[in-house]
Formats: structure tokens, sequence, C-alpha cells
């Protein structure tokens, strides 16, 4: 029996790349003060905070293996719905 392929999705790389890694940035500068101790540490929102940057990570990692040209990459449905979250995330976060 033939595994079937998932349904891959076009999402610009070399326009929104820098929209996940700013999300990933942020993700990092949030987890490094509980880190350091100079914030309170809280578990659940280290952890959450961390499985978001794994899973950019995982995202981005994806991104660059799927473009051929360097322009347009193709992802999974959770992966572009990911990005697309990251594409409207940054783009709240500048307009403040």
């Amino acid at each position: 029996m033939k595994k079937a392929t998932p349904k891959l999705y076009p999402f610009s790389y070399i326009k929104h790349e820098h929209d996940v890694q700013f999300r990933r940035y942020r993700a990092c500068n949030e987890m490094t003060p509980m880190e350091r101790g100079e914030v309170p540490f809280d578990k659940d929102t280290y952890d959450k905070i961390a499985k978001l940057h794994e899973d950019l990570l995982d995202l981005l990692a994806a991104m660059r293996g799927s473009t051929p040209d360097g322009r347009v990459c193709y992802l999974t449905g959770p992966q572009i719905g990911l990005a697309k979250e990251c594409v409207a995330w940054a783009a709240e976060q500048r307009s403040r």
C-alpha cells in the first residue's frame, strides 16, 4: 500500500522568513530572563514559550529545506498555519 504524501501549500519564503525569525527571537527574549532569574520563573509559561520556540525552529528548517528557488517554500497544513500566525503576529507587533 502506498503511503499518502501530505498536501503542501506554497508560502513566500523571501517575503516572510523574517516574520518567523522575529517571533523566534521574541520567544528567546521571553525565556532568557526566566533562565537567568531576572524575573520569577513560571514553569507553565516557560514550557509554553519553549514549545513555541522549538516549533518555530522546526518551521524554519522546513522552510529552508523546501524552497527550490529561495523564494517560495512548500509547507504542510500545520506548518502553513503556524507560518501565517507568525506573519499576523509580526504585523501586529510592528504596528504597536
